[in-house]
C-alpha cells in the first residue's frame, strides 16, 4: 500500500475540481487499497488579492490565464504546497500533483508524479485556433511559463499525460526522457454503474437526433455544428440537433432544442443528461481545441457513435470507421456527411456505438487509468522505502 499526497488546485473531494477528474482519480486510488492525503494549493485570503493584482489585465480572459500561469501566482501556491508537503514528508511514499502551476517544494526527495492533461507548448501550437491559453499571452510570457513549467517538469520521476499526443509534447518540447512520460489516458466523470444499457434500435417514431454536450460552446465547435445541422435538415427535415450546456433558446434554427447547463452530479441533472443521452443516435463535437475529450468516452459508454476532428487526442478516442468518424477540422461539409450517413442508417450507428462502448470500457475508465499509474509509481516509490531507514519514515 502506498501513503500518497495528492496536491491539487481545488477541493479534491468534490467534483469542481479539474472537471471532477481529480476525485475520479483519488477515488479510485483509495478502491485500489492506497492511503491518500489531499491538499488544496489554491491561494486564498491576501494571496489571492496579491496574485489578482500581480496578473491585472484589461482584457478579462487574459488576465484569469495571467492569474492562473503568472509566476507570482505559481509562487504562492508552490509556497502552499511547501506548508502542506514539509510536516508529511516522513509518512509519505509519493506526492501525485496535477498540473505544472506549482511545484512541491519540501518534498525532500520524496518521488513526485505528475498528471496533466496539457502544457503551454501544447497550447501555443494550438494559439491559432483563439481558443488556447497562449492566444492572449505575450511571446515574454509564454516563456516564462515554460521555464516554470520545465523546472517541475524535470525534477518529477514521472509525467502522466492523458494522451500520447501530449506525451510526445513532452518528449519533444520539453526534452523529457521517453521513459518518464506515460500516457494514461482518462476515464467518464460519471459513475460508469449508472449508464443504462443502450437501446438495439432507434425507438418507432423518433427523430434522428444528433447529441452535442459542452459549456464553451465555440471553442467545441458548436456554430461548426450548427452550420453542418442546418445543411442536414435539408436532405434530412426530420432530423434533431439536442444541445446540452447552452441555455433553452439560445439557438434559432429549426430542429434544435437547447437543454440548459444540466449539472450531471444532482439527481435531476443526471436524469435529463442520461435522457439526452438515450434519444440520441450519435455524438458530435468538432472541437477546436481538446488536449483530450472526456465528452467523447462519456458517450460512447453511453453507447453512440462520435464524430470529432481529426486532431489532438480526439483520434487516440475515436476508431475512425469503427466507432464513429474522425473528420478534418473546421470542415463543416464533411462534418455534415458523416453525420448524416450515421442518421440515415440506425443499424450501422448503432454497429458503431456497441463497438465505442466496448473499447471504452476496455480503456477508458479510471480503474484502468490507475492501474496505469500505479504502475510506475509502485516501483520507483517501493525503490525509495525499501533505501530509506525505518526511522526516516517515523519522522514528521
Amino acid at each position: 500500500m502506498l501513503n500518497v499526497l495528492l496536491l491539487c488546485e481545488g477541493d479534491a473531494e468534490s467534483w469542481d475540481a479539474w472537471s471532477g477528474i481529480t476525485k475520479s482519480i483519488l477515488d479510485h486510488l483509495r478502491l485500489a487499497g492506497h492511503s491518500v492525503d489531499v491538499c488544496d494549493v489554491d491561494v486564498r485570503g491576501a494571496d489571492r488579492w496579491l496574485a489578482a493584482a500581480s496578473t491585472i489585465a484589461l482584457n478579462r480572459h487574459h488576465w484569469a490565464t495571467r492569474y492562473h500561469l503568472a509566476g507570482t501566482p505559481f509562487r504562492l501556491r508552490s509556497r502552499r504546497a511547501l506548508r502542506h508537503t514539509a510536516p508529511r514528508r516522513g509518512r509519505i511514499d509519493a506526492i501525485l500533483q496535477v498540473g505544472a502551476t506549482f511545484e512541491p517544494r519540501g518534498h525532500d526527495g520524496v518521488p513526485y508524479f505528475l498528471c496533466c492533461d496539457s502544457n503551454i507548448r501544447v497550447a501555443q501550437h494550438a494559439a491559432a485556433c483563439g481558443c488556447t491559453d497562449a492566444t492572449v499571452l505575450a511571446d515574454s510570457e509564454v516563456e516564462a511559463i515554460a521555464r516554470r513549467e520545465m523546472h517541475v517538469y524535470q525534477r518529477a520521476a514521472g509525467i502522466f499525460p492523458l494522451s500520447e499526443r501530449l506525451r510526445q509534447s513532452f518528449i519533444a518540447d520539453f526534452g523529457i526522457a521517453a521513459d518518464r512520460v506515460h500516457a494514461v489516458y482518462a476515464g467518464p466523470n460519471l459513475e460508469i454503474a449508472r449508464i443504462p444499457e443502450p437501446p438495439r434500435q432507434r425507438p418507432s417514431g423518433r427523430p434522428p437526433t444528433v447529441l452535442f454536450v459542452a459549456r464553451q460552446f465555440h471553442r467545441k465547435g458548436g456554430d461548426l455544428l450548427v452550420e453542418s445541422f442546418r445543411r442536414i435538415r435539408q436532405r434530412l427535415p426530420s432530423a434533431r440537433l439536442i444541445v446540452a450546456g447552452l441555455p433553452q433558446q439560445s439557438i434559432d434554427a429549426a430542429g434544435v432544442e437547447c437543454l440548459g447547463l444540466l449539472d450531471k452530479n444532482t439527481a435531476e441533472g443526471w436524469a435529463r443528461l442520461a435522457e439526452a443521452y438515450a434519444s440520441a443516435d450519435v455524438f458530435a463535437l468538432p472541437t477546436r481545441f481538446e488536449p483530450f475529450g472526456i465528452a467523447f468516452v462519456e458517450a460512447m459508454h453511453f453507447g453512440l457513435p462520435c464524430v470529432g476532428p481529426a486532431a489532438w487526442a480526439v483520434p487516440e478516442i475515436i476508431s475512425d470507421g469503427q466507432t464513429g468518424f474522425t473528420i478534418p477540422p473546421d470542415d463543416v461539409g464533411a462534418l455534415a456527411d458523416r453525420l448524416l450517413q450515421l442518421l440515415v442508417d440506425p443499424d450501422l450507428a448503432q454497429r458503431m456505438g456497441a463497438a465505442g462502448r466496448a473499447r471504452a470500457r476496455a480503456m477508458f475508465t479510471w480503474e484502468r487509468v490507475v492501474e496505469r499509474m500505479l504502475a510506475v509509481m509502485i516501483p520507483i516509490a517501493g525503490a525509495r522505502r525499501r533505501a530509506t531507514p525505518c526511522s526516516a519514515f517515523a519522522t514528521a
